[in-house]
């Protein structure tokens, strides 16, 4: 049987507990609701938003700027990523892209590693469908989404940019290039 001390600082507790929540749910009943009406009123996504993958064309040549190469396709967790390459005389080229988009967990991963930026993510994660065969995007489903919507600012060089070591500050590398560049070796004293 508990003792009457613990019963009674229990129910103290209990009552401001509810009190706390009663009186937040007080405050944010006169105020006004913040739901943005989607169909008709589009919310405006921040600058670093991340959100469906794409296929991007080179802005040098317009050709598909993808290699073949496999990368995404080795580190996607879910392995949800197939390519195929087809190999040709001046370069390769992903002859089929296939992305499962309803297992993708958007870890980034795909991006990060592809060395010509060609998987990038999109400013936008409309794409609500009732049909799940709708969400397997093929090579041109893609490029026509990296074509359609805003990129995101995340490049795979940018991303692995800012994973890199700092550079060393200008100040030591001055002072490294007076002194001879390097750590000179001691003699033994005798």
């Amino acid at each position: 049987m508990p003792s009457n001390g613990s019963f009674w600082g229990e129910t103290a507790q209990l009552v401001r507990a509810v009190g706390r929540a009663l009186g937040v749910t007080f405050r944010n009943f006169l105020r006004p609701p913040v739901t943005v009406q989607y169909p008709t009123v589009k919310r405006v996504y921040p600058d670093r938003f991340r959100g469906i993958l794409a296929l991007v064309y080179e802005k040098d040549t317009g050709e598909e700027a993808c290699i073949g190469c496999r990368l995404c396709e080795f580190i996607c967790p879910p392995q949800m990523i197939k390519v195929e390459m087809l190999k040709a005389a001046k370069r390769n080229y992903a002859k089929t892209f296939t992305l499962e988009l309803y297992s993708c967990e958007f870890c980034e991963l795909c991006v990060q590693v592809c060395p010509t930026d060609a998987i990038i993510m999109l400013k936008t994660f409309d794409l609500a469908t009732t049909d799940r065969r709708e969400m397997l995007l093929d090579k041109d489903r893609l490029h026509a989404l990296g074509l359609q919507h805003e990129p995101s600012w995340a490049t795979g060089n940018r991303l692995r940019d800012m994973q890199a070591p700092p550079k060393p500050a200008k100040t030591e590398a001055r002072a490294e290039a007076k002194s001879g560049g390097g750590v000179e070796a001691k003699e033994p004293a005798e």
